[in-house]
């Protein structure tokens, strides 16, 4: 389920995992005599990466102080400097105010702060990109009170990860990365930040939930979790008992729902932040949308677990490999396709260059499209602009009764080009609240439209539905327009 971004809080202000012995479970008596014949296996170890650490044997049923001991000096106070832009404010009413010829306001200096850890001895840092995002100025604050000046070295947006660097030093005390996948809903988790400024702060839960959609992003795939996290957590680890971080903790919904990014999402990122500063991501080319509800029988599919292709980009893999908007991707690579947002994850964690195939259907027929991958750019540049939009037709103009619009031939309205016009839509049909009056009417169920009479047959290929391609201010979109049964 989606959570809507209005009830986000922000809680801030490829490496090997490590192998970790699993905490022994002992008889109170053993675990305590144990951990303290061991006192040297508890320090803090300056790892390098993927360096295991030493066994650490300990009861969590007695207490989780060991764990902390040899944790705590791994995880960081960031104090950042931000750049933010600061609105006019009124000078007797002390609010923001403007008027014509004053400047919209000025850029001055904040302080945040936030959390973050050691990922190898030699100084490096994984943090959210929301705390050092715009930084002029980053400090680190040791366990130790030690401080140091740090870099941002790389930093991604859409999955909110940022790796930080301390330069001079190779004794810093690293912790190992583990496996979130293998991460079970129930299973104990220990969060180490520095909420509210309240440096090396402990809370323990449990993982509540994995793969949540909270709204943040394209590659949502949260962990989510009940250990406390609260502002200034954003950034720091989330630990299993063994000692391994399996995500960095980022955002908070109300009171006690945690979420953290899946340290597997990290690891296959590490090496792209090192040495290039950014993510190389795969990209086909195409915009993609979720099959709505009612319109999987239409499109000849067993359920709605499939992506539907919006828009293809020119000059792009998809646009190269014949892709077409409607078309349905149902596989990639022979796994199934659940929606939209999988597929997307699924092609964003590939490398450009790679090559993949897309089982898909257009016209209710199955095919397999084969393509290499380009990279994924910063951002894909829409078409601008609004589409024509014209006023009451005739009562003679041509209708398309099935869809429930009246259409009109582009240039029986003055628009440019080819293709149908909407002139109305019936507020009792099935294009209601789907199709509006202004949309450019493309393909219908993968047949191109020039004029009028290029409807009917097009609309019999399916009785169950419509597949229709219109352009809407300027960018092509896909909609889905199931029919009634007869």
């Amino acid at each position: 389920m989606r959570i809507p971004s209005a009830l986000l809080v922000v809680a801030g202000a490829a490496l090997g995992a490590a192998a970790v012995a699993l905490p022994t479970l002992t008889q109170h008596a053993d675990a305590r005599s144990a951990v303290e014949a061991t006192p040297a296996a508890l320090a803090p170890t300056a790892a390098g990466p993927g360096a295991p650490l030493a066994p650490l044997q300990y009861d969590p049923r007695v207490s989780l102080a060991p764990l902390v001991d040899r944790l705590g000096p791994s995880v960081v106070h960031l104090e950042v400097s931000q750049e933010v832009e600061v609105p006019a404010m009124h000078p007797f009413f002390g609010m923001p105010f403007s008027m014509p010829g004053m400047e919209d306001g000025q850029r001055q200096l904040r302080k945040g702060q936030g959390s973050g850890f050691f990922v190898s001895s030699d100084g490096y840092i994984l943090t959210n990109n929301h705390v050092v995002d715009d930084a002029r100025e980053v400090t680190v604050r040791l366990a130790d009170e030690r401080t140091f000046p740090a870099r941002v070295v790389g930093r991604d947006a859409n999955t909110d990860v940022a790796l930080v660097k301390i330069d001079g030093s190779t004794d810093f005390p690293a912790v190992p990365l583990g496996d979130s996948g293998a991460l079970r809903v129930g299973d104990w988790v220990v969060a180490i930040g520095n909420p509210f400024g309240l440096d090396h702060s402990v809370s323990a839960g449990i993982v509540s939930g994995k793969g949540r959609d909270i709204g943040a992003g394209p590659y949502d795939e949260f962990l989510q979790t009940d250990a406390s996290i609260n502002p200034g957590n954003s950034g720091g680890p989330l630990f299993n008992l063994a000692g391994e971080v399996v995500g960095i903790n980022t955002a908070i919904i109300g009171q006690g729902i945690g979420f953290a990014v899946p340290i597997d999402m990290v690891k296959a990122m590490l090496d792209d932040l090192k040495a290039d500063g950014r993510v190389n991501r795969g990209w086909v080319g195409v915009a993609l949308q979720d099959v709505e509800a009612g319109m999987a029988e239409a499109l000849g599919l067993p359920d709605e677990k499939a992506a539907v292709v919006g828009r293809v980009y020119p000059d792009t893999p998809a646009a190269k490999a014949g892709l077409q908007p409607g078309d349905v991707v149902t596989a990639i690579d022979g796994r199934p396709v659940t929606g939209a947002d999988a597929l997307i994850r699924s092609i964003g964690g590939r490398r450009p260059g790679e090559t993949v195939t897309l089982r898909t259907l257009r016209n209710g027929k199955a095919r397999e499209v084969r393509l290499t991958l380009g990279a994924r750019p910063e951002a894909e540049s829409l078409a601008g602009g609004s589409g024509p939009r014209a006023g009451s037709p005739p009562d003679d103009s041509p209708s398309a009764p099935r869809l429930g619009v009246v259409v009109r031939n582009a240039a029986d309205v003055g628009a440019e080009g080819q293709g149908l016009i909407i002139t109305r839509v019936d507020p009792s049909g099935p294009a209601h609240k789907r199709l509006a009056a202004g949309d450019r009417i493309l393909t219908v169920n993968g047949d191109p439209i020039r004029a009028t009479a290029d409807l009917p047959k097009a609309l019999a290929r399916n009785p169950k539905g419509a597949v229709v391609v219109v352009e809407r201010r300027g960018a092509e979109t896909v909609v889905q327009v199931p029919f009634a049964e007869r």
